[in-house]
């Protein structure tokens, strides 16, 4: 799910930067054929039959996401 915003591989790779200790290593290039400037997600729909409703920052979930790396990890071992 999202918040409906857009969001660009810039602003997502900065996002991520600002979670981690070591940064993403970027390389700037032009534009490749069909690339579009950026993505999002229409939420409204799961507000509307779920009543959910996005209220955490794109940094929250991406910090969520790698704290559930391990415990899946651990899961999928065990």
């Amino acid at each position: 799910m999202g918040t409906g915003a857009g969001t660009t591989v810039r602003e997502l790779c900065a996002a991520f930067n600002s979670v981690v200790s070591t940064a993403l290593a970027t390389v700037d290039t032009d534009p490749w054929p069909g690339d579009v400037a950026g993505g999002y997600t229409k939420s409204d729909r799961a507000a509307e039959l779920l009543g959910w409703t996005p209220r955490l920052s794109l940094e929250h979930g991406i910090r969520s996401a790698l704290d559930w790396i391990p415990v899946s990890n651990k899961m999928l071992a065990g």
